[in-house]
């Protein structure tokens, strides 16, 4: 015969019982001529269960192409779906009078986060957590650091220590009052002068008042 096959020469029964599988007929098995096209068949089960119901064999492969649509272009389902654009694109593709489509790459980007965040990792809202840390710091005024240091371990490490000093008090008053003393002075006489003189002690009392 020289009808052309229907479903580029693939076996209809096995498009629509093995989800979309695509194996060519054998002319050895026959063809079937349904409402003005021929179909062929891989194998005579499937010859066989074309003559049963043609019809739900063809709705079984329009099914499929719609799980898979790459079936509509591979099997020449183009009027069954109207919609698809794949081949008409195709033949359009450099051809005289039918110049490709313009197409350029476009893409979107948006930050992860719209608001910047400025996160304080200390922050805490418990009012009872602040309390504490209030407490721990209100005892470090009453606390000393104390160290010590030895021969063998002075060339080690280093120690420091930081306390608080004490403060310095200062008394002022409106009169002004003070006391001086007598200066008690002893002076030896006699030292200088003949051998055979004496030396005596004198005493002498100062007072710079």
């Amino acid at each position: 015969m020289g009808m052309r096959l229907e479903l580029e020469g693939y076996c209809p029964a096995t498009i629509a019982r093995r989800d979309g599988l695509l194996l060519p007929a054998e002319t050895a098995h026959g063809q079937v001529l349904y409402d003005g096209r021929l179909y062929g068949f891989v194998s005579a089960a499937g010859l066989q269960d074309f003559m049963r119901d043609p019809q739900r064999v063809l709705d079984g492969v329009l099914a499929a192409a719609r799980k898979k649509p790459e079936l509509i272009n591979l099997v020449s389902l183009d009027a069954h779906f109207p919609h698809n654009v794949l081949r008409r694109y195709l033949a359009g593709l450099g051809g005289p009078g039918h110049p490709a489509d313009a197409t350029a790459d476009a893409g979107c980007q948006t930050p992860t986060h719209m608001v910047e965040q400025h996160i304080d990792p200390r922050y805490d809202w418990n009012e009872w957590s602040l309390r504490r840390k209030a407490l721990q710091l209100a005892n470090l005024h009453t606390k000393r650091t104390h160290s010590t240091q030895t021969v063998q371990s002075h060339f080690r490490r280093e120690a420091e220590s930081q306390v608080y000093l004490p403060r310095a008090g200062v008394t002022q008053t409106g009169v002004e009052r003070g006391t001086r003393p007598a200066r008690h002075m002893l002076f030896l006489a006699g030292l200088r002068g003949h051998p055979d003189q004496e030396s005596a002690a004198v005493r002498a009392d100062i007072d710079l008042q």
